[in-house]
Order: C-alpha cells, then structure tokens, then sequence
C-alpha cells in the first residue's frame, strides 16, 4: 500500500511541467488512492465466491486487506488535511465528533442485546433506527468530510457481531443489497462512462489516441506503472515471508483486486469535479476489466480439484496411533462422540491424539474466526463460544489423560465453507480419521426423527468427497454404551463383506478390542456365489490386519453368513438387531455384489451406503447406533 502510493507520489512531483503532462492534483489523489487500496470487503467477497477463504493464502489476503485499508483511510485523511490548515482544523474536529457519535452508538446497541431476551428477535424498531444512523452518517461525512460511504462503513464497524443485532442485519439486508442494489449500482456506474470517448480511441482500427495527449496520456499510463508497483511489492513481500512462488503470485493478483468500492470512491470524486469524464471513464473501464480477469486468473492458477491432495496414504491401517477430527455441531453431538471415543479404548499400546471442532455458523460478521482454546484462553467471567464442549471433553481427558490428548477448537464460518475448513483442518493436522455427526436426531427413544438438518447433511456429503483421509458419520440412536452402568459390555458388531472401507472398519474395530469392556462381533457376509474362495480371502485379509503382537488378544466372535442377494441380507441383519449397541460398517460395503442386490433400490441417504442406510433406517427396528466408515479416496 505504501509503496504504489509512494511511487506515484514520486512520479508525480518528479514530473516536467509540460502541456503534455497536465494532471491535476486532484486526479493524481484519486487514482494513486484507487489503485493502492485494497478494501478487505471486496477481498472477501472475491475469496468467498471463489470458495479460497480458508487457504492460507486468502486468510493472508484478508489480514493484508485489514492493514490496506486502515493505512488507505489515515493516508487520505492526511492528504486532505494536509492541503489547507483550517481546513484540516475543521476536519479534525468532524472526525472527534463523528467518533463519539460512533461510541454513543455502539453503548446504544449493546443496551439493545443486553435487553433483548436470549434467542428473541430484536424488535424491528431498532433496525429502522440502525438504517437510520447509517444514512446520517453518510450524509455527515459527504457533507463535513471526503466521502459519504466510508461514514456508513465506520459506523457498520461498530455493530456487535453476532446475534442477536449484527446477525439481524445480515439476514434482513445482505440478500437484499448484493441482489438489487449492488447489480443496479455497478450498472448505473457503466452508464455514467463516456463510452464514445472510448470507442474513438481504442474501438476501432483508425483510434490514433488523439484524444489521450495530455494529461489523459498521463492517466493512462499510470495505471501500469501503479498496478506493477502494488502487485510487485505485494509478490516480494509474500516471497520474502517464504510463501511457495505459485501462491505468492495469487496473493499479489488477489491484493490487486478491483471492485465496487473503488469505482463509489472514483463516481464520488466525479460528482465533485475532482476528476474529468475521460479519467472517469478509464478507471471506470479498468476496474470493470479488473473485476472480470482477477478471478479468471486465480482460477487458472489455482486448481480447487488438488486443494486437499496429500502425499501420503491418511487411513486407520498405515499407523497404529489413532488421530481423529471429532466435529460437534450441536451440543446433542458431545454425548454422543464421547461414548464413541470411550469405545475405541485408548491406551498405552493404541494412543489417541483427538482434535475436537465445534463448528459455529458465522452470523453478523464477514472474517471467519479460529480459535485454540489451548493458546487463546478465555479471560475469567468472559463468554465462551464452547464452554460445554471445553468442559466436556476435558473431562474425558483427565479419565484418559495416559493414553489421550484432546485439543480443542472453535470455528465460526459460514455454512457454505465448513466442508473446506473441516477439510483444510484435518489435512494441516495430519489426522487419519475425521469423525462427523449425522444430520437426523432421535427422540428419547430413538424410534422418532424429532429433527432433520439438511444443512448438516450437505456439510456430510462435501466432506466424504473432498476429505483428505478416512471419515466416519456417525448415526446416535442410544445406547452405544449402557447409560445405567458403565461397566456393563458395549456389544459392536462389525459387518464385513470385503473392499478398502471395510477394511478401514476393521482397522477401526482393531483398536476397540483392547478395550474389555467391548465385545466385538465380526459378521461376514459371504456372497453365495464362489463362496468358498471369497472366504478364504477375507479371512486372510482379516489376519493380515489384525497382526499386532504386542497387542492383547480377546475372544472376538467371528459369524459367517452365506447370503445370495439383498433380501436375505435384510433378514440376517433384523434378526440379530438388537443383539448390539454398535454397528459398523464400511460405506460401500457390499456394492456391486449379490449381498446387497435389490437393496440399492430402497436406498435413501447415500452418503451411508446399502448396508448402512439400511441399518440407520427408521424402519429398522433396532435403537443400536451406527458407524459408517469410507476410506481415504
């Protein structure tokens, strides 16, 4: 930011006072302000459509996008009240008035939340009141400062993320401004340039540039110079900080970014004779060419399909630690994946390291949010985000805490990017197995679906797609584990028909059994078909992956079952349904073969597969829970 404004300010005191150099001062402030700012807004935006928000790169974009526009806004401050000492006078007192007006404010809103009961709506007098300020404050800064907007995006600064008042805002009035306003602004701007002056100049073969002498030649050629200044600097910075050469070329075409905030502050400048129709024009049409290749060109930098890519195999079978991502989205979750986690029998031959996220939607703020509650400890008599998922698992920590690590964390981010956050999370913390949470909740007796978040279930499916290593969904119909008595056995049941998920399930099941308070059923599904070559195979596969020598054996059973197609699967599985409490299974168990012919037919959920679909069904009459497990694709 400073540098390109530097650089401009360089080349234009250093400049021959001819007639062919003529630009005013007031065009020179405006285009180097518009070329070296870049407004985190319009950075966000760009990132959150280009689903890059959570790469390293674009959180380092939107930090960048901070610091440029506090640097832009005090730089231009500076410039006006630099120009004429009383009227530097006065502007400085404007700015002490409007920032008390902002903290009067800000102390109004927060009396707002403070008396507005906990999951009630804010009453709709108070939003017409917040509209209301909005326009004052932009009609006090076009009228005592520089530029009208930058009062009304102050004041938007003062809103208390969040619900209930900053989440009201955004549910009320994004879909609305960046669906109406924002397409009807930037199409009334276009019509504003003088598209004639363009056409003579560059429309047609006989364009001589005539017209570009003068201080329009100047124009033109210093958005070049400007714009390799800022991408320059930008790509050096990010070399320097030893960001890889690919995604530092990114950062520094996304900091040179373009958008509607640039062409308020250049239509701003034009409605107060600050700048001529023609500079209007070529900013006009550079930034609008701007705006269209800068998201072409990250994309043909950056490809999205490789964003989750490892080098190296992340399933349950390649190490004999378990690493886990358990992701809690309600507080129904913590129960839930804390029995499923005391089932898997941490200790010292099979140690667990467990990363617990507890995914919040972002609501009332733009910047997604990432907190440790290992280094961000919160400040006695504050509000946690995570106060029962902390002390939950902190608890079952202290019970493990030979063979157990738990690290928490919190993330607030829309629900759009979850997927690539838990994705991003997972891969950066080398976990091999990501735990999530089925989208349906059980009543008490876990025969009636008492909730359906389709929300979840899309989170689900984007994540079975694109994670980095193997991922279970966890289905909780209670018990997995006897709530009256802890000591009383967890019956899991492993089915088993061949193939890499069942494979990853058996690994899975392979740490259960050390546990002696679980007693684990292996039931094979043999497809009647060459059932006799099928056997030995998956028999062989079994010993191979259950060879630990160290490792205490138990008397798990072993069931085979020779089946001939879907219908005699479903009658083995409701007969021995409520033999369990547990249930796993690999997702694409079983496709393909005989056992689960006609099966996929009345397949709901997909993402569970034939056999687990079948298990998590209303229908089935079983209350066991269920774990479906894919493998690292």
């Amino acid at each position: 930011m400073i540098i390109p404004w530097q650089i401009g300010k360089l080349l234009y005191s250093s400049r021959e006072k001819s007639s062919i150099l003529t630009m005013t001062e007031n065009e020179y402030n405006v285009m180097t302000f518009t070329m070296s700012m870049t407004p985190f807004t319009c950075v966000n935006m760009l990132l959150t459509d280009l689903k890059i928000v959570h790469t390293d790169f674009g959180q380092i974009a939107q930090s960048s996008g901070m610091v440029t526009d506090v640097l832009a806004f005090f730089l231009t401050v500076w410039a006006y009240i630099s120009r004429d000492e009383t009227q530097g006078v006065k502007m400085g007192f404007a700015f002490m008035a409007f920032f008390i007006f902002v903290y009067l404010v800000r102390q109004f809103m927060l009396w707002v939340i403070r008396h507005t009961p906990e999951g009630a709506p804010v009453k709709n007098i108070y939003l017409y009141i917040g509209l209301l300020l909005a326009y004052l404050s932009y009609l006090y800064w076009n009228r005592f400062l520089f530029f009208g907007p930058l009062g009304a995006f102050v004041l938007g600064l003062a809103v208390p993320n969040g619900p209930p008042l900053g989440s009201v805002f955004i549910q009320k009035f994004d879909s609305f401004n960046e669906g109406i306003f924002l397409p009807l602004f930037g199409s009334l701007s276009m019509i504003k340039l003088d598209w004639s002056f363009l056409r003579k100049e560059f429309g047609n073969e006989f364009g001589d540039g005539k017209h570009l002498h003068g201080h329009m030649y100047e124009c033109f050629s210093f958005l070049p110079i400007v714009y390799i200044a800022k991408f320059g600097t930008s790509f050096l910075a990010a070399i320097a900080t030893k960001i890889p050469l690919r995604d530092s070329i990114i950062l520094a075409v996304i900091m040179g970014t373009k958008s509607s905030f640039e062409l308020a502050y250049v239509l701003t400048a034009f409605e107060k004779y600050r700048i001529s129709l023609e500079v209007l024009s070529l900013l006009g049409v550079y930034i609008l060419v701007n705006s269209l290749l800068t998201p072409m060109a990250i994309h043909f930098l950056y490809d999205r399909s490789k964003r989750f890519v490892c080098y190296g195999r992340r399933n349950l079978k390649q190490k004999s630690e378990l690493q886990t991502l358990v992701c809690i989205n309600k507080p129904d979750n913590i129960t839930s994946m804390i029995s499923l986690l005391r089932a898997t029998s941490p200790s010292k031959d099979s140690p667990m390291e467990c990363c617990v996220l507890h995914l919040i939607e972002l609501q009332g703020q733009a910047t997604p949010t990432f907190i440790s509650h290992q280094l961000q400890k919160p400040k006695p008599g504050s509000r946690s985000y995570s106060e029962n998922v902390i002390s939950s698992f902190q608890l079952f920590q202290e019970i493990y805490c030979d063979s157990a690590s738990i690290n928490m964390f919190t993330s607030l981010t829309s629900a759009k990017e979850m997927h690539e956050h838990i994705c991003w999370f997972a891969l950066s913390q080398g976990s091999n197995l990501i735990l999530l949470s089925f989208h349906r909740t059980w009543g008490p007796d876990g025969s009636v679906v008492i909730s359906d978040d389709q929300t979840l279930r899309s989170l689900n499916r984007n994540v079975l797609k694109r994670a980095p290593c193997s991922v279970g969904i966890f289905v909780y119909r209670k018990p997995i584990w006897q709530t009256k008595a802890l000591e009383s056995p967890c019956r899991v049941c492993l089915i088993y028909v061949g193939g890499n998920d069942d494979k990853e399930a058996l690994a899975l099941a392979d740490h259960m059994r050390g546990n002696q308070q679980v007693i684990l059923t292996v039931m094979r599904l043999i497809p009647a078909s060459h059932a006799d070559d099928i056997s030995k195979r998956i028999h062989s596969q079994m010993v191979d992956m259950n060879r630990h020598e160290d490792r205490p054996r138990d008397d798990s059973i072993i069931i085979d079952w020779t089946v001939g197609d879907g219908t005699e699967t479903s009658k083995i599985l409701h007969s021995v349904a409520y033999d369990y409490d547990l249930f796993i299974v690999g997702r694409r168990s079983g496709f393909g073969t005989t056992v689960t012919r006609g099966l996929g037919d009345w397949m709901e959920f997909e993402e569970l597969g034939i056999i687990g679909d079948l298990l998590a069904s209303e229908y089935f009459p079983s209350r066991a829970s269920v774990l479906i497990v894919q493998q690292q694709e």
